[in-house]
């Protein structure tokens, strides 16, 4: 594993962890076999005296290849600025490694400050391994988690912030009080297109993307871009899985976030004047098989995850309706192998997870779900 601290031509120091306290920092996220003798850089800089530190936002960007993707996300990082302190680009089983001249090149870029604001910190941890979606943003989350940013900012590396778009989710989050910001994400390709106004869930069980404000509940910010508070990191980085279901790989994490979120009180709220622009599908494409076999594999583990028996029975008829109407629509795309193997592996996990999460509080309020039974995609 390749480690690297930026911060432009800002100091830096370097601090190596005590092992007791590293080992209990990564068991929360469930990473201890996977980073050992971790060093971690810290930025040194003075935050201005008008800024509390618990509104600043760290950063976590999950990298895989596309460094033209990557490039252009930090770029828009660099020009928003705003309560920014660090971003923490995770490097997960590239086939080329993130060149030291872009590296440079990208903490030189942020560590310009501009009109009096700070220099952002740029940390790269580079493994050898595809980590997936989830367990990437775990890690980047367990780095930067005891530095005492009061937000956290998830973002794909193909998701580019307009300038003032984290002024504004943090600006919602403290005038709501709410634990999860979502987004106004529009289309990188037509950016008068609504790609997503966050996540809502049907009662047949299927998570889709709302596509203008009053498009059925928000139940969560999507995990293309979103914003959560750091009590709440805190406590979903307790759960035996972590922030993020690393099991889950990519798809429907953002929703067991949202669900366990929920069930223990967090709010959610809509910031409609903070604008992303999204390529979306650069990992594995939108329509690829095996995004399809994630999809329906992990909403069912969401599912078992995350409602309550008294819910269950309440939208059981629909979720089975739900089940068989995916199936349907897999033969109509063409990707009937992908669905049904996502949905043998989802009942065949289905046990384990109500079995390990027994003894945790789940969603029983029916109001979160959306009324209607199928959203065409």
């Amino acid at each position: 594993m390749r480690r690297g601290g930026i911060f432009g031509k800002f100091p830096v120091a370097v601090i190596r962890l005590p092992e007791v306290l590293l080992a209990r920092l990564l068991l929360a996220c469930d990473l201890l076999t996977s980073a050992p003798n971790l060093s971690v850089n810290l930025p040194v800089y003075k935050v201005p005296s008008e800024t509390r530190v618990d509104q600043l936002v760290d950063a976590v960007v999950v990298h895989h290849n596309r460094i033209d993707l990557t490039g252009r996300c930090v770029e828009a990082l660099a020009r928003d600025q705003g309560p920014l302190r660090t971003v923490t680009i995770i490097d997960s089983g590239s086939v080329t490694p993130i060149p030291d001249s872009q590296q440079r090149l990208w903490g030189d870029l942020l560590g310009r400050a501009k009109e009096g604001r700070r220099p952002i910190g740029l940390f790269i941890e580079s493994f050898k391994e595809n980590v997936g979606f989830a367990d990437g943003n775990n890690r980047g989350l367990a780095l930067r988690i005891r530095d005492g940013a009061g937000f956290y900012l998830i973002l794909n590396n193909d998701a580019y912030l307009e300038p003032r778009t984290l002024e504004l989710m943090v600006d919602t989050a403290l005038e709501s009080g709410a634990g999860m910001v979502a987004p106004a994400v529009y289309q990188a390709g037509d950016p008068e297109r609504i790609d997503r106004f966050g996540l809502t869930l049907t009662r047949s069980g299927a998570g889709y993307d709302r596509k203008n404000e009053s498009d059925g509940p928000l139940l969560c910010p999507s995990g293309c871009a979103a914003l959560y508070r750091r009590d709440l990191v805190l406590e979903l980085m307790g759960d035996p899985e972590g922030f993020f279901d690393r099991r889950f790989e990519a798809y429907a994490e953002d929703l067991d976030v949202g669900l366990r979120a929920r069930a223990r009180g967090y709010r959610v709220a809509f910031a409609a004047r903070a604008k992303i622009l999204h390529e979306g599908g650069a990992t594995f494409g939108p329509s690829s098989p095996q995004s399809y076999f994630l999809r329906h594999r992990n909403t069912i583990w969401t599912i078992a995850k995350n409602f309550s028996t008294k819910l269950l029975y309440e939208v059981g008829f629909w979720l089975i309706l739900g089940q068989l109407a995916g199936i349907a629509n897999g033969v109509r795309r063409r990707r009937f192998s992908a669905v049904v193997r996502g949905k043998i592996e989802g009942a065949r996990g289905w046990r384990d997870f109500r079995r390990r999460t027994s003894n945790r509080t789940k969603v029983s309020d029916l109001g979160l779900l959306d009324h209607r039974f199928w959203i065409r995609p």
